[in-house]
């Protein structure tokens, strides 16, 4: 059944006004929640039952539905048809996709004047700016982990994994999407702009569906609320970060340096990849300076060309 028809059969059923045969459907339907063991986790269904029992509880209350009505139907029962209703191949569909979590929600908030500084149970890490309001999850669940800057600014330095990208909802239905990199969000309601500046790694910037930009080191783009336009820009506006290998083989070193700065580096003798690298540098380094001492404290060397943009490591 499509999306639409569903909604309708289940607001007929919430009346009241719903014949034999479509309660009979509705509670197929609910049925067939307890035959879905293998593709949806018991503790997925209880969070999806409590959220929608909320959603239901107040549409009961808005419609004033009888009460025998109601003692017939119990509400757990209700959001459980919802939840089938939504459509049963679309929910699991996305499951995988979700951010449901049975974990809290933080909500963390700065006054005029005040900064904090969050560590997220990945190893991210955020310096909320005064005036803001961000929330996130205890704990990530699920393929995508994902926050909202409800107000304000923030510095964000977020932990490389390629399996779980890493999403921070914004107002006017955008959203900042990274595997792992460092960057400055500035939303304010009483701004008609929001702003994206790049630290380092790369950033993809949307609305909807509709990538609004990629941006590098070094990029930016303001978003215009009131002309729904965005730009892109060069900037120097950006917050310098850490890079920091503790043991870290060549092969690891390359692989930061080459997401932190959107290089290549080609390592020519793979012998040399198990190397260890103990050693703290800076984002406003240039590669060629961080590579000149990898390679003076390994007596190796590198070529590069013109442009910079691509390196080989050699004995």
């Amino acid at each position: 059944m499509m999306e639409e028809k569903a909604k309708q059969l289940l607001q007929k059923y919430l009346n009241g006004e719903a014949n034999a045969a479509e309660i009979k459907q509705v509670e197929d339907w609910y049925a067939q929640l307890d035959n879905t063991n293998n593709k949806v986790s018991e503790e997925r269904k209880t969070v999806l039952r409590e959220k929608l029992s909320a959603n239901i509880q107040s549409a009961i209350s808005e419609k004033q539905i009888k009460k025998h009505f109601f003692s017939r139907y119990p509400i757990l029962k209700i959001a459980a048809a919802v939840l089938i209703i939504m459509s049963a191949s679309f929910l699991v569909g996305r499951l995988n996709e979700q951010t449901f979590s049975a974990t809290s929600q933080i909500v963390t908030t700065t006054q005029p004047g005040e900064r904090k500084k969050i560590t997220l149970n990945d190893g991210s890490e955020i310096i909320l700016e005064p005036s803001s309001k961000i929330s996130y999850p205890s704990k990530f669940n699920g393929n995508i982990r994902e926050i909202e800057l409800a107000e304000g600014e923030a510095f964000f330095t977020i932990a490389h994994d390629e399996k779980h990208p890493f999403h921070v909802q914004l107002a006017s239905d955008l959203a900042v999407k990274v595997l792992g990199t460092s960057f400055r969000i500035k939303t304010y309601q009483a701004s008609q702009n929001i702003e994206v500046l790049v630290a380092t790694g790369k950033v993809a910037v949307q609305r909807g569906d509709k990538v609004l930009g990629l941006l590098t080191k070094n990029q930016s783009l303001r978003y215009s609320t009131q002309t729904e336009q965005a730009s892109r820009s060069s900037t120097k506006d950006t917050t310098p970060v850490t890079i920091e290998f503790n043991g870290t083989s060549l092969q690891g070193v390359i692989q930061q340096l080459e997401y932190v700065y959107n290089i290549e580096i080609i390592l020519k003798d793979k012998a040399l990849s198990t190397l260890k690298t103990t050693a703290t540098f800076n984002s406003t380094q240039k590669p060629e300076e961080i590579l000149d001492i990898l390679c003076s404290l390994h007596h190796i060397k590198y070529s590069t060309t013109e442009n910079h943009k691509i390196f080989k490591i050699h004995k």
